[in-house]
């Protein structure tokens, strides 16, 4: 069996993932959030025994700016601390200064108008986006990267409605503008995520437009993927309850291949089983029967930036759940080849 580095190495990349479609073998592929596994990957092997086996997929965040607006540079041994160890690295890489946790709060989002889509297409982040793209050019392996995600929500600084943020056609030509600079730069080892958040039926017809003309393009997207989550806010919708709107409206007029990038529950007080039944009806049944288009799966293994928690080790039943997930013949998907 060919091994990830030989591959890529001797086909410049191509084989592995062609910009524009890249594929999952032998099943869905199975992934992980997994708090501070972004320094270090001892985190992500404490998942991996408890879970008993690796994720095929984890990704890590990163802003642009530090808090003193200086430039976070492309570092690859975030990225090495999965590709080591057999995982294919993802990122999420976001416009803001500070840590991201912080870009949940609406007030903080406003105040960030460098990051609005009408200031990335201006080419203010050009030199910064281009060196970056450089960088990732010679780290050579593939990785998948979300850029501008959620932009259907108010809580970063990049969605609708904040810093002027009005027209959903900036959105796509921001996007664009980003990918075009890999592509000048020869980054076609970065494999590009457009990424809303989920939307019910009412949010549906209320921005499904809007969505759509955000969209970017199947020539300028490897993946869409989508974020959503269960809490006692929307009363534990079931996995199917939160994401068949969204995943209806995007399949409709994209063709790529969908990741659930932001996959979480929260416990319920009032059962102790209502997340493991969850997870399991959810894994086991709604997405390999209802979403055919998902190729990748990722529990989102922390807390979010509004402190609510979807740690699986808060609950042995959730676990036990995750671990039925981990083990089926449908989560055997891989990268690898």
């Amino acid at each position: 069996m060919k091994t990830w580095m030989t591959c890529c190495a001797l086909t410049l990349l191509t084989a592995c993932m062609a910009f524009g479609g890249p594929t999952v073998t032998a099943g869905i592929a199975l992934g992980i959030y997994q708090p501070q596994a972004d320094t270090s990957g001892a985190n992500l092997d404490r998942y991996t025994a408890e879970a008993g086996r690796k994720p095929a997929f984890a990704w890590v965040p990163m802003t642009w700016q530090q808090r003193d607006g200086s430039y976070r540079q492309f570092d690859p041994r975030m990225l090495e601390e999965f590709r080591s160890r057999g995982i294919m690295p993802g990122l999420t890489w976001n416009p803001t200064k500070g840590p991201i946790e912080a870009y949940h709060d609406r007030q903080i989002a406003v105040n960030q108008p460098d990051s609005s889509w009408p200031a990335i297409v201006s080419g203010r982040h050009d030199q910064y986006i281009a060196q970056f793209a450089k960088d990732a050019a010679a780290y050579h392996y593939p990785f998948i990267l979300r850029i501008l995600h959620e932009m259907d929500g108010t809580w970063y600084p990049w969605g609708y409605s904040v810093n002027g943020n009005t027209n959903p056609a900036d959105y796509a030509t921001a996007y664009r503008h980003i990918v075009d600079i890999f592509r000048k730069e020869g980054a076609a080892n970065a494999q590009f995520v457009w990424c809303p958040y989920v939307l019910n039926s009412g949010g549906i017809r209320q921005y499904g437009a809007m969505l759509k003309q955000a969209y970017p393009g199947d020539e300028y997207v490897d993946w869409v993927a989508l974020d959503g989550y269960s809490n006692p806010k929307n009363n534990w919708r079931s996995l199917q309850e939160v994401f068949q709107p969204s995943y209806d409206l995007i399949t409709a007029f994209s063709a790529r291949p969908m990741i659930l990038w932001e996959v979480g529950a929260m416990e319920n007080p009032a059962d102790p089983m209502a997340r493991a039944h969850w997870i399991k009806q959810g894994f086991l049944t709604t997405i390999p029967n209802t979403f055919p288009k998902v190729k990748v799966a990722v529990w989102f293994n922390s807390k979010d930036g509004s402190g609510r928690v979807f740690s699986l080790q808060t609950s042995p039943n959730a676990v036990a759940a995750w671990k039925e997930v981990v083990s089926s013949p449908l989560y055997q998907g891989s990268f690898l080849e």
